[in-house]
């Protein structure tokens, strides 16, 4: 596994970066520090296929409920976080698919357009998929980057909801996650060892920011 992070950190750094123009902004959006010990519990607003994307493509999602460190919400339920497709790769024989996916702008409900920085820590089908398979442990490829979680799902709701301290892929067959920082941002790799990578639109995420 420490071997194929290392190339996955070299993929990212040997893939063209977008070419981006803006209009002259007399100032930068705000910036939301996100605490490294709160998950961001959201849902893919994006359909997501490596035999369709490219890189430059709009990658969204929405909270499904509100991040609250102490007393104040600090992104209420309904905001949206706002990414791009940095890097696409097919299935085949000799390699894995795997899309990479640098989350970086949020715009908070009721609030103005920030920044952020955070990758994606844990995915899981959408809730009202049957959860069958999550529950008993059947067909289950429960993947994070160092160490692999298996068994009994603690990390999931009766009715496989996921929750901000799940890490990992959950009912999601020959799927894994991996992640790389590189020039202080975050880059979310999802990669799938079976077929292309696929995700539909309700697919339950949580993001984590990194360690300050």
């Amino acid at each position: 596994m420490r071997i194929g992070i290392l190339i996955i950190a070299a993929l990212i750094l040997a893939s063209p970066t977008i070419a981006q123009t803006s209009a002259p902004s007399s100032a930068a959006p705000p910036s939301i520090n996100i605490p490294s010990s709160q998950g961001i519990v959201a849902k893919l607003d994006t359909d997501l296929d490596a035999s369709k994307n490219k890189p430059g493509d709009l990658v969204q999602a929405e909270t499904t409920r509100d991040l609250k460190p102490g007393h104040d919400v600090l992104l209420k339920r309904g905001s949206i976080l706002s990414g791009h497709i940095t890097q696409v790769q097919t299935y085949s024989s000799s390699s894995a698919s795997m899309i990479v996916i640098v989350f970086d702008q949020v715009a908070p409900k009721g609030g103005s357009p920030a920044t952020l920085n955070v990758k994606i820590q844990a995915l899981a089908p959408a809730a009202t998929v049957s959860t069958d398979s999550l529950q008993d442990g059947r067909g289950m490829a429960a993947t994070n980057i160092n160490s692999a979680v298996a068994g009994e799902n603690r990390n999931l709701g009766n009715g496989g909801e996921i929750m901000a301290t799940s890490v990992g892929v959950y009912g999601i067959r020959g799927m894994s996650l991996a992640s790389s920082t590189q020039n202080q941002k975050q880059y979310s790799v999802v990669q799938s060892g079976v077929s292309d990578v696929k995700l539909k639109k309700g697919t339950q995420l949580v993001f984590r920011a990194p360690e300050q």
